[in-house]
């Protein structure tokens, strides 16, 4: 009894030291908070007044690269940091004590937009009892509803402006699969799911072996690529193979059947003895390794091949010198394979969507068209670099080493060798 009275009291020991060091990692958030908005204040005073347009860009440039964090993520931070210090001191004193995360602040920052500073700061009153004791989304769904109820007849000018930032985003994840965003009206996202939910209950209830998870997902990728299946192969093609339901669902997940609806315009990366019946993953471009069997499909599929193949000898011409400024189309595929991203650090904007830039200027300073003197940039980095105050050089093919307004340099390697 003794020992496991001890163990308990270990245990305990244990968690308030947890909670303690959560403590001091919210109260850091202030300290981090009030550096942002003092770092945003001198860099302002630091950059030239003639390039004020880019001044922000080159202020979360500086930022991103410093904290190893995409510059969507530190512009955010940057008026979060704004807002807390300026219209909610209260929630940036308990942030700073460690009574609530920051994602407490955060919600408080979000909810309240818009509102005047009485409201704004009625609503932070209210809230903030509830803030120590609930989770951060329970927190704000209380932050929401308090809103709502202080300024109702505004919601129909805030929901007409959130209509406006709708969009759809891409996340490559491991194991060869990808999770698909939409971001869109509550009203539009809530009948999708419903018709998706019917449609699934329906197959299932006619006999497809799938689960119902299974057949949302792949009743809304028919639905996008116009195709019967996600593979390929329709319940009625399944049925008249006089197949079990586990050899129909083996059917459906491994390489029998074409990707119906796909036909590739992107760069698939493909080793020779994969492409033999090997084992060795491809490369998708812009989403990252995929299987071999998932590979040899795509290939088996595309209209025109590229003879892109990871094999020192390419058969592609990496220099035209001083020949030409124009990059002919083979050294841009081989130079899209080679960055996948933007070169600018911290950026990943897809190489698709990017300008290939001669880090050396070919006008100016007489810059090669070769693979070592050429690299994607977004156009935003693209302009930072000719006019933002920052700088570049190739030190070797693919390995690009960037130097900031501030004088301090980001090295940045290429994603394949």
């Amino acid at each position: 009894m003794e020992e496991r009275l001890d163990a308990i009291a270990q245990a305990d020991a244990a968690l308030s030291r947890v909670i303690e060091v959560q403590a001091q990692i919210d109260a850091l958030m202030a300290v981090r908070t009030e550096a942002l908005v003092a770092f945003d204040e001198a860099f302002t005073a630091a950059y030239p007044t003639d390039r004020s347009a880019l001044r922000e860009r080159a202020r979360n440039a500086e930022l991103a690269c410093g904290l190893r964090m995409p510059e969507q993520s530190v512009q955010r931070l940057c008026g979060e940091a704004q807002i807390l210090t300026r219209d909610l001191p209260a929630t940036l004193a308990g942030l700073a004590e460690g009574r609530y995360s920051y994602r407490h602040a955060q919600a408080l920052v979000d909810e309240t937009a818009g509102l005047d500073a009485d409201d704004r700061a009625a609503v932070e009153r209210v809230a903030l009892g509830t803030a120590a004791t609930t989770t951060a989304a329970q927190f704000r769904r209380r932050v929401r509803k308090l809103r709502e109820k202080r300024r109702p007849e505004t919601m129909p000018q805030r929901a007409a402006e959130a209509r406006t930032r709708r969009s759809v985003t891409m996340d490559p994840l491991a194991d060869g699969m990808g999770c698909l965003m939409l971001y869109t009206g509550a009203v539009e996202v809530a009948a999708i799911y419903e018709r998706v939910c019917e449609a699934a209950a329906r197959e299932k209830a006619d006999g497809d072996p799938r689960t119902i998870t299974q057949l949302r997902a792949d009743l809304m990728v028919d639905a996008l690529l116009e195709r019967q299946s996600a593979l390929g192969l329709s319940r009625t093609q399944l049925q008249a193979l006089d197949l079990t339901a586990e050899e129909a669902a083996h059917i459906q997940e491994t390489e029998l059947g074409s990707f119906s609806g796909i036909v590739p315009t992107v760069l698939v990366t493909v080793p020779v003895m994969t492409l033999l019946g090997g084992t060795e993953p491809g490369m998708l471009e812009g989403v990252g390794p995929i299987d071999a069997v998932t590979a040899r499909r795509l290939t088996a599929e595309a209209p025109t091949l590229y003879r892109v193949l990871t094999d020192p000898e390419t058969g592609i011409s990496l220099s035209m010198s001083r020949t030409s400024y124009r990059v002919p189309d083979p050294l841009r595929r081989w130079l899209r394979l080679r960055d996948d991203t933007c070169t600018f650090a911290m950026c990943g904007i897809s190489a698709r969507r990017c300008d290939i830039d001669h880090t050396r200027d070919w006008h100016a300073h007489d810059g090669p068209t070769d693979h070592d003197n050429l690299a994607h940039l977004s156009r935003g980095h693209h302009t930072l670099k000719h006019h933002g105050g920052w700088r570049v050089r190739q030190d070797k093919p693919g390995h690009l080493t960037w130097t900031s307004y501030l004088g301090r340099e980001y090295a940045v390697a290429p994603a394949s060798a």
